[in-house]
C-alpha cells in the first residue's frame, strides 16, 4: 500500500497457495504483490514475459516460494495444464483469481464476430476453464476460494459495441450459478466488481471516448486490492469497490425507464 506497509489480513493468507491470471500489470499485479506481502505463495500468470521477469524478482523478495508462469489463458488446454501442474508442485491451490481480461478497442461500426470470440476466450472461457480445473481439488479438501474479476460494465453496460460488458455479464452469471452448488462443500466463489481504475485498459477506454466516470466510482489498484483481499472468503458472492455503483444497480431495477433514458446520454 502507498505510504505504509501492506496489510497482512490477520494472517489469513499466510502459507496459502494463490494463482492469479493477468498478473503482469494492473489489478492482477497489485493483487499478486499484496498477497505475497501477506505471506501467500503466489503463482503469477500472464502472457508478457518481460513484465513477468520484473514481477518475479519482486515476488521472490516478498515471498521466496512465489513464482511467475507465462501462459496465454485463452489457450484453455495450456491454462488447465498449468493449473494441474501447480496443484502437483505445491500440493494444492487455495485461491484462484481469474483476472485476465481484454477489450477489443473498436467501435460498434467496426466490430466483428471474431472480436467477440477473442474477448470471450480471454474474459469468459479462460475463467470457466480455470474454475473447472481447480474445483475438484477444492471440493475434495472442502475449502478453497475462486474470485472471478468482472466489471461494473457487466451489470451496468455503457453505450458501445458490447463485447466487453457481455463477456463480464456472462462471467457473473456463471460464477453465481456455480457458487450455489459448491457453497456446502466449503468453497467460496466471488464476483469482483473493481470500479474504474487508471490501468492501461481503463485509460485506453478514456482515449476512445469513454467519459471519465464519477469520482465515487474511481479507485486505485491499491484500493481495489485491499477491498478484494479483505472480502475473499466471506459469505457474500459480490465484492464491490464502489457503493455508488451498487446503488445504481438498485436504481436501474427500480426505475428502468428513467435509468435507460439517462444512460443513453452518458
Amino acid at each position: 500500500m502507498r505510504g505504509g506497509r501492506a496489510p497482512e489480513y490477520r494472517g489469513r493468507y499466510r502459507g496459502k497457495v494463490a494463482v492469479i491470471s493477468g498478473a503482469s500489470s494492473g489489478l492482477g499485479r497489485r493483487l499478486a504483490l499484496d498477497l505475497a506481502a501477506a505471506g501467500a505463495i503466489v503463482v503469477a500468470v500472464a502472457r508478457r514475459a518481460e513484465l513477468l521477469e520484473k514481477l518475479d524478482s519482486e515476488l521472490h523478495a516478498l515471498s521466496p516460494g512465489s513464482c511467475t508462469r507465462r501462459c496465454d489463458v485463452a489457450e484453455t488446454a495450456a491454462w488447465k495444464k498449468l493449473l494441474d501442474e501447480a496443484e502437483v508442485e505445491f500440493g494444492r491451490i487455495d485461491l484462484l483469481v481469474n483476472n485476465a481480461a481484454t477489450d477489443p478497442g473498436v467501435r460498434l461500426a467496426d466490430i466483428t464476430v471474431q472480436h467477440f470470440e477473442k474477448v470471450f476466450d480471454v474474459n469468459f472461457f479462460a475463467a470457466v476453464a480455470g474454475t473447472l480445473a481447480v474445483l475438484p481439488g477444492m471440493v475434495e479438501r472442502q475449502r478453497g476460494i475462486i474470485a472471478n474479476v468482472s466489471s461494473d460494465g457487466g451489470r451496468l453496460p455503457s453505450p458501445g459495441p458490447g463485447a466487453y460488458p457481455a463477456s463480464k455479464a456472462a462471467l457473473g452469471a456463471f460464477s453465481e450459478s456455480v457458487s450455489f452448488r459448491v457453497a456446502r462443500s466449503g468453497v467460496q466463489v466471488h464476483v469482483v466488481y473493481p470500479a474504474w481504475m487508471p490501468t492501461d485498459m481503463g485509460l485506453a477506454a478514456l482515449q476512445r471516448g469513454l467519459r471519465m466516470p464519477p469520482r465515487l466510482t474511481r479507485r486505485t489498484e491499491e484500493e481495489v486490492s485491499h477491498v478484494v483481499l479483505s472480502g475473499l472468503g466471506g459469505r457474500t458472492l459480490d465484492i464491490s469497490a464502489s457503493r455508488l455503483t451498487d446503488f445504481a444497480t438498485v436504481f436501474r431495477a427500480a426505475a428502468p425507464g428513467l435509468y435507460h433514458r439517462l444512460r443513453r446520454t452518458w
